[in-house]
């Protein structure tokens, strides 16, 4: 039998040896762990030194010390070994590692237009200026940031909204600066599903539409294909580059100016949009057809809501302001085609109506509301609408070739006042609209 002295003996040894168990286990899980940790800091300092590198080359101000500090007081010694690593370890790493970096990509940029501020509000001259929204651009390039902003990150959109204000205000003459800001502003965009509620729209000028169309003409830029890229674009003032926009509010100077530009009337984006919306199926209704049913129907929708909707049905508003008609009148100074008659206007979307049917397709509504349109169509624009189908005259198609090769080479307007004709002459200014 055992004394009490080996029980004793035997408890303590037993202890003992949970003791060492437990360190045992211990030290394997530290073994287990310290490479995702490891693997972590390297990454950290890894990401840290680059950025330092690509701020130096892009003469960047960059605060590197303390986190470089931090970092170095950091137990970075552990054991590492890649082989002893899971699957799900790595890629659990992997998502995590995507996570910290654009965490800390925020953070840094966040912190950067802080100091960007700081320094505008120092800025004493236009060239300063340039200077530091042009590191600002290389920043954002380098960094290479997400577009779709949650609510903690729109306040990025907005600062770059309001350098756009700010470069105006300026008079910034460097279209190339200008184009990058646009098109930084046009990507930014919401996460679907965010909880954003309110976003800061800069107040522009009413001179600030034509500073942009002229720095985005000279730097060769799309911008209408660009925000058709984007519809959901936090830019709201991108809306103001569309034709259809302009005729249907009845905003006579963004029209012509749009148009002096050579801005397309009716681009694919609303040929889309116009359409039946079934892609396999070929459109019977012609695009200048098209074009005009689309004025019709959104103009008619914007009518019913300023007029107030509940005291007119669908049926009884068919009315357009005067703003509106002469909108309308003036896109046909900028096309060579012929004005559309309300007689073939309506066989075409009776043609749709059967084409669709053809193939199953049975669209009453839509085949009700271009109907409306185009009767509203020959009752207030009835000069264009009735009478004799007739080929535009000569001096306007000249006039449509001359504005299609400007607008081929980038330049319009300004190339018309280039064609060796005198300024204030009859044809200088048909030419022009």
């Amino acid at each position: 039998m055992f004394s009490e002295h080996n029980c004793c003996c035997c408890c303590y040894s037993v202890r003992a040896l949970n003791i060492i168990d437990y360190e045992k286990r211990c030290r394997r899980y530290l073994s287990r762990c310290a490479p995702n940790l490891k693997w972590a800091l390297l990454s950290l300092e890894s990401l840290t030194e680059e950025c330092k590198a690509r701020t130096d080359m892009n003469a960047v101000e960059y605060d590197f010390y303390p986190l470089s500090h931090f970092l170095k007081g950091l137990p970075v010694t552990l054991p590492f070994e890649t082989s002893n690593i899971s699957l799900i370890t790595r890629l659990k790493y992997l998502y995590f590692k995507r996570k910290m970096m654009t965490i800390l990509k925020d953070n840094f940029f966040n912190e950067y237009i802080n100091l960007t501020k700081t320094h505008l509000k120092t800025s004493t001259c236009t060239a300063h200026l340039e200077e530091v929204i042009r590191k600002f651009i290389k920043v954002c390039s380098v960094l290479d940031l997400q577009t779709e902003l949650t609510s903690e990150d729109v306040h990025q959109y907005e600062f770059i909204a309001e350098l756009l204000k700010l470069c105006y205000e300026a008079n910034v003459r460097d279209s190339q600066m200008v184009k990058s800001l646009v098109k930084m502003a046009i990507d930014r965009r919401k996460v679907e599903l965010s909880g954003i509620r309110y976003v800061k729209q800069p107040h522009y000028p009413p001179e600030f539409f034509k500073y942009i169309l002229e720095h985005v003409t000279s730097a060769k830029f799309d911008i209408v294909s660009y925000c058709s890229d984007n519809p959901r674009t936090l830019w709201e003032y991108s809306r103001n580059f569309s034709v259809v926009s302009a005729v249907s509010f009845g905003n006579k100077d963004r029209t012509l100016t749009l148009l002096k530009y050579g801005f397309e009337v009716f681009p694919e984006c609303e040929v889309r949009r116009s359409g039946h919306g079934f892609p396999f199926i070929a459109e019977v209704v012609p695009k200048t057809h098209q074009m005009v049913l689309q004025m019709m129907s959104v103009m008619r929708s914007l009518n019913l809501i300023i007029m107030n909707s509940t005291h007119y049905s669908n049926n009884d508003l068919q009315t357009l302001t005067e703003d509106q008609k002469e909108c309308f009148r003036l896109i046909w100074r900028a096309i060579p085609d012929v004005y559309v008659k309300f007689a073939e206007m309506g066989l075409s979307i009776t043609a749709e109506f059967f084409h669709l049917a053809q193939h199953g397709i049975l669209e009453p509504a839509r085949y009700g509301e271009n109907t409306k349109s185009c009767i509203m169509y020959e009752l207030c624009l009835t000069d264009m609408a009735s009478g004799a189908k007739e080929p535009r005259s000569l001096q306007h198609l000249s006039r449509c070739a001359v504005r299609k090769s400007l607008h081929d080479s980038w330049n319009l307007p300004d190339g018309i006042f280039k064609l060796g004709l005198p300024i204030d002459s009859y044809v200088s200014i048909y030419v022009l609209l």
